[in-house]
């Protein structure tokens, strides 16, 4: 790495403390505020440091990329922005990342050493690229290469590529390198206001680089360099950003679909799907959408993804418990809702029959069961019982009547969202049946 010093960040973590707090990284100059979602044990009180342990670092890059994962969150929610109002531009938060890796990797800064090819004609010619991909000209007199494949060797842009990765990875390392080290390198030749001048011709420049690279890492690093000078603001608000959301109900949502689904999205849309719809009209059917089925041993588990606190039951006003609020714990709402997904579910009641794969996907009452996932610190268990809910309404003579409430274990799911799902399935479905 090229010569550096040191920051003097101050770096904050913490978690959420009900389901409409943001979740993720706020930068506000040397000042990094990170926040995990609720139930984060490793954050669960909040820690001032200077600089990251490799621990914390890894963590803070797996919620980066938790976040970023979630496809349902970017279609519908802008997680990424500087601060200013005034900016539409987007966090490139993916293209930094990328950069300040690829130059810890590479320990040094890009320097041209390939030798790049360009079409021409005045230069060096490369007889072999040109007969390979010029058409040439043909004529009565034979045929003619009127354009050439010419070697490039221009010093100045060999030292305009240098100095934009210079700029690029010391803004990177400015806002992300905490991320990585408390060390910062070398400041470049070129400032905000250059870029800001010259930007679209840097672009242009890039883009060049780009079409003209054949090793694919440096293609790879142009490209992520042009993704962060397009998207970099340079308004004087450089140093302030945010990546994250207040809806990280959705990406709870997606983690738990991930790990516990049993059934792809198309089988789910057609076969689990309750719709309703009136007799002489003619309006697109809205359809009831559970969030995550688990079919294990042929029992049905139909899990609903609540970013809830369920510690937040004991404060909660009697005359209000019936009312769901985000943070609190699951309401009337959404236990009827339970219900009704269940009741299209089960066999035994007659207006099912005509269904797609009605035999496949329907099961008899007693093996369907309803849950709901809720985040928690549950120390060194996985999942926790917490507690069940019916409704008044019901006879209770069904299993799924009744719902259960299961806490899982934040910061497991997200560190190990992805590995040993059979394992956990058979788990959950053990808390959910025994009830411990």
């Amino acid at each position: 790495m090229a010569e550096s010093f040191t920051t003097g960040n101050k770096i904050i973590l913490k978690s959420a403390k009900s389901g409409t707090d943001f979740v993720g990284l706020k930068i506000l100059g040397e000042e990094k505020i990170i926040t995990f979602p609720m139930g984060y044990k490793s954050a669960e009180n909040e820690i001032i440091l200077p600089t990251l342990s490799k621990v914390q670092r890894k963590e803070i890059l797996n919620l980066i990329v938790t976040i970023s994962n979630c496809r349902k969150l970017k279609e519908g929610k802008k997680i990424s922005r500087f601060n200013s109002k005034k900016t539409s531009k987007h966090f490139p938060l993916s293209a930094m990342i990328f950069i300040i890796e690829d130059f810890l990797d590479r320990g040094t800064y890009y320097t041209e050493k390939e030798i790049l090819y360009t079409s021409g004609t005045n230069g060096k010619i490369s007889w072999n690229r040109t007969i390979k991909k010029i058409k040439p000209t043909v004529s009565e007199n034979g045929i003619a290469y009127l354009d050439f494949i010419i070697r490039k060797n221009h010093i100045q842009e060999n030292q305009l590529i240098t100095e934009l990765h210079k700029y690029c990875v010391y803004k990177c390392f400015e806002l992300l390198g905490f991320l990585y080290t408390s060390s910062m390198p070398e400041k470049g030749l070129l400032s905000e206001s250059d870029i800001s001048k010259n930007r679209k011709s840097f672009l242009i420049f890039l883009q060049d680089k780009i079409d003209s690279t054949h090793l694919e890492q440096n293609i790879e690093l142009f490209t992520a360099m042009y993704n962060f000078i397009d998207n970099y603001s340079t308004d004087g608000t450089m140093n302030n950003a945010t990546y994250g959301t207040e809806s990280f109900q959705t990406v709870w949502e997606s983690m738990v679909e991930k790990l516990f689904s049993t059934i792809t999205q198309n089988i789910k849309k057609n076969n689990f799907y309750p719709r309703a719809k009136w007799s002489k009209k003619s309006c697109r059917e809205v359809a009831l959408r559970p969030d995550t089925i688990m079919i294990l041993d042929g029992k049905c588990f139909i899990l609903d993804s609540k970013y809830y606190s369920y510690a937040a039951l004991e404060s909660q006003d009697d005359e209000n418990s019936e009312e769901e609020t985000n943070g609190s714990i699951p309401g009337t709402d959404s236990i009827q809702k339970q219900i009704t997904y269940a009741q299209f579910l089960d066999k035994s009641i007659d207006n099912n029959k005509t269904h797609p794969r009605h035999e496949e996907y329907r099961f008899s009452p007693e093996i369907i069961y309803n849950v709901f996932i809720l985040p928690a610190n549950n120390g060194d268990k996985v999942f926790e019982y917490a507690d069940s809910a019916t409704a008044e309404w019901t006879d209770k003579s069904k299993n799924y009547h009744t719902i259960h409430a299961v806490t899982l274990d934040t910061e497991f799911l997200m560190r190990n969202g992805d590995k040993n799902k059979d394992e956990w399935r058979k788990r959950l479905a053990d808390v959910v049946i025994n009830r411990e």
